[in-house]
């Protein structure tokens, strides 16, 4: 609303310039004493008009020294007559706009609940209007590093883990950028500041884009290795039913409610897809949102342990996701997730196919925001998945076996628990930490047997002021896997001198250099750290990265 603010204060002073020309023409011919009224007139409404654009562009600068004063607008008796409450009404008014335009983008990310924190403390400038009105937000890494064995960077992960520890350990520069816009009728928002209605009027539509890049260190700047993607591609519309003003109905590809462990990049619970459905249908407990997202995909139909790369046909699969959350619990938040989930395949070049499976997962996921500090973050998960639920995504599980990789066909009888612990918090102003815990039991039947994970790792960040910083980051995965008669352990350090903006654990942007060594089992020689490492159990990488989110 403030774009059409200044769009009015524009147009002010577009209509005093072409005033001027026809008061000057009816003047035209007139006696001297005539003119001299003219212009006294012209000028007394000239400096009117300024004093009123002044006393408007005023009030604002006053409302953006302001930081962290919610806007009052519902509660101010003040009249709308003067141009200083015209001005606070409408910067409350674009308030309310933004507020609404962020509930299209859930906060279940760490690094987006702590970010919540720190925007809530800075009153919106007006080129910030400006450069909003089209959202980009985004995501990179960057840098180089190299490995004690004389090649590039490598990442060190057990096999069989589902992530691995992050710190100085991204062997990829990574980008992601995202565009969004909110749409609003006109006169959405009432300007009288006595105005209690907290809603815009007419229906809100919201747009999204995201573009990703990846580019693997082992080929750096190489075009022909560098990945572009569209994870994401959107649109949602709210505010269409009179009961219901939050409730918003969505379709296209989009990043989907997911959860994650900010240390170590685990996406526990992602049902990112391409779908649609519905969203933040209040209910007295909580909300309600549904959606049906599904995920396709080629890949070798043989079962293990005998895959044939020629054998390759379609796989679909289908989510019914239905979730309960913003549940009132003690110390925070819950969300609960049901997932109906089915896959199925096509057939391969010499007809075969493999089996249809149906399966299901239950989620719970407790988020404490404000843990510890305003901008710590706690969240505990306990998960169970069946058949093909046992992902708890909207894809596939895949296998390697030989050095390829094919969809694991899942099963009905298929099944696996997962609970995690994990927070990210300042203690004080001179230390803060991120602590993780991961177990995974999975049970792949009587041809694979079982595969258990278990992950432990923490990372404590000593800040010196507010942007010189020594983070150090210690993890152990540790996998039995039945099916491919592996045992055994991966351990990783890092210790990384940092300079960012700010002294909290998710200040970004950040410089960092970094030296990492991680250690493995004997089970998993040949299976860690790519080819320069194929006869070791041990390595080390050092190097420099940049990561910033905006």
């Amino acid at each position: 609303m403030q774009v059409s603010h200044l769009v009015s204060l524009g147009a002010s002073l577009a209509t005093l310039a072409l005033a001027a020309p026809g008061i000057a023409a009816d003047a035209a011919g007139e006696d001297p004493a005539a003119l001299r009224a003219a212009l006294r007139e012209l000028r007394a409404e000239y400096e009117s008009r300024i004093r009123q654009l002044e006393a408007r562009i005023d009030a604002l600068e006053a409302e953006t020294a302001d930081e962290g004063e919610e806007a009052a607008a519902s509660s101010a008796p003040a009249s709308v007559e003067t141009p200083t409450d015209e001005a606070d009404s409408v910067a409350e008014a674009f308030d309310r706009a933004r507020a609404i335009s962020e509930t299209f983008q859930p906060a279940t990310e760490s690094h987006v609940i702590a970010a919540r924190f720190a925007e809530s403390q800075i009153r919106e400038r007006m080129e910030e209007v400006l450069a909003n009105y089209i959202d980009i937000t985004g995501y990179v890494r960057a840098g180089y590093g190299r490995n004690d064995a004389g090649g590039p960077q490598t990442a060190f992960k057990a096999p069989g883990a589902g992530s691995k520890y992050r710190l100085g350990n991204e062997a990829e520069t990574y980008a992601e950028i995202t565009f969004a816009k909110s749409f609003f009728a006109r006169d959405a928002f009432a300007l009288d500041p006595r105005a209690e209605r907290s809603s815009p009027s007419g229906p809100v539509a919201h747009w999204q884009a995201r573009v990703a890049f990846n580019n693997p260190y082992s080929d750096f700047l190489d075009a022909g290795s560098t990945g572009v993607s569209l994870p994401e591609a959107w649109a949602s519309i709210g505010n269409v039913v009179a009961a219901q003003p939050e409730l918003k109905f969505w379709a296209g590809n989009r990043f989907y409610r997911r959860h994650d462990i900010h240390v170590s990049d685990f996406y526990f619970y992602n049902m990112s897809g391409g779908g649609g459905g519905f969203e933040d249908l209040e209910l007295s407990f909580g909300k309600l949102a549904f959606a049906w997202i599904g995920w396709g995909s080629r890949s070798l139909v043989a079962s293990s342990p005998d895959p044939d790369p020629e054998n390759q046909a379609g796989f679909s699969k289908h989510n019914w996701d239905l979730r309960f959350y913003d549940v009132p619990l003690p110390f925070g938040t819950g969300e609960f997730g049901l997932t109906v989930t089915t896959t199925q395949s096509g057939l391969d070049p010499d007809g075969n196919k493999a089996e249809d499976a149906a399966g299901f997962a239950l989620s719970f996921i407790h988020t404490r925001a404000g843990f510890i500090s305003e901008d710590g973050v706690n969240k505990f998960s306990l998960q169970y998945g069946r058949g093909p639920g046992i992902t708890f995504t909207s894809g596939f599980e895949r296998i390697t076996v030989d050095g390829v990789t094919f969809i694991r066909a899942d099963e009905d009888d298929f099944w696996r628990v997962r609970l995690t612990e994990s927070f990210v918090a300042n203690l004080s102003d001179r230390f803060s930490l991120g602590p993780v815990l991961v177990y995974e039991l999975t049970d792949y039947g009587r041809f694979d047997g079982k595969v258990a994970w278990l992950s432990a790792g923490v990372r404590p960040i000593i800040h010196f002021n507010n942007y010189l910083s020594l983070a150090f980051e210690g993890g152990v995965d540790w996998v039995d896997d039945e099916l491919r008669e592996i045992d055994g352990s991966l351990y990783k350090f890092t210790i990384a001198p940092q300079v960012s903006l700010g002294g909290r654990f998710m200040s970004r942007p950040v410089l960092r250099g970094f030296v990492t060594y991680s250690r493995w089992s004997d089970a998993f020689v040949g299976e860690v750290g790519g080819p320069d490492y194929v006869e070791d159990d041990d390595g080390l990488t050092l190097g420099v990265q940049m990561e910033a989110w905006w």
